[in-house]
């Protein structure tokens, strides 16, 4: 039985975020567009918001704005960024925009493999180098597509970043593909000492959803990908237990 620890969360830059514990024991993360109310998104609240900047060029302006809202809304509260997969050719492009932005943490999209988190590693690195901050403070969040659940096994020992490990799909929850790729993403993240993250649900039923994340529990998985504001308080209830 895997049991979930409820950790203290700690701001940007502070000496204890540094030497915090490998694995994010964070519930709900909410993906949102920059375009959203900074405020607004604050209000919800989801344990980590993260900005969408999987199309870095549409993102781009609205970053800057959201960020400095953010930090009147939420002083306190650490940003994530959602990072386009390495196959879209706009990675390069959000990790120095996340960095410049005092990225907390960056949720990768699309991971193939424990090979992409490392060279994820090295372009934080030189991100955080170029910007003037201690290189290895942005935590990373990986996200296995396919291929990285059948490699799953490779993302233990890839990289001193690597917090949390989750799976994306949109498969249908109840679906054989479903539960093995869950199952899988469970038992390797547990392997390798993170925290696993369920996917964001295709699900618009609330009864639905209150299950799929009851079972995602049950399964080992410690929080869950959210884009809808109203599943964010049944995640945090959910994953409380």
């Amino acid at each position: 039985m895997i049991r979930h620890a409820r950790v203290k969360k700690f701001k940007i830059g502070s000496p204890r975020s540094l030497t915090m514990a490998k694995s994010l024991k964070i519930r709900s993360w909410y993906i949102v567009d920059p375009s959203a109310k900074a405020a607004i998104v604050h209000s919800t609240g989801a344990d980590v918001t993260v900005l969408d900047l999987t199309d870095v060029s549409e993102s781009r302006n609205g970053v800057g704005d959201f960020c400095r809202a953010w930090a009147k809304s939420a002083p306190a509260a650490d940003l994530s960024f959602l990072l386009p997969a390495f196959s879209s050719a706009g990675t390069e492009a959000a990790i120095d925009l996340a960095i410049r932005h005092g990225a907390a943490s960056v949720v990768f999209s699309g991971a193939r493999s424990g090979a992409e988190v490392q060279r994820l590693d090295m372009a934080l690195r030189v991100a955080e180098i170029r910007a003037g901050l201690a290189p290895g403070r942005t935590r990373i969040a990986a996200l296995a597509d396919a291929a990285g659940i059948l490699a799953s096994s490779s993302f233990e020992r890839c990289s001193n970043r690597l917090a949390a490990l989750g799976w994306e799909g949109g498969y249908d929850p109840s679906s054989d593909t479903a539960r093995l790729a869950a199952g899988t993403i469970a038992l390797a993240a547990a392997a390798a000492g993170v925290a696993a993250i369920d996917a964001v649900s295709p699900t618009g039923d609330a009864t639905a959803f209150l299950s799929e994340c009851e079972r995602a529990r049950a399964n080992g998985f410690s929080g869950k990908l959210c884009r809808s504001s109203d599943q964010i308080a049944i995640v945090n209830r959910i994953f409380s237990v």
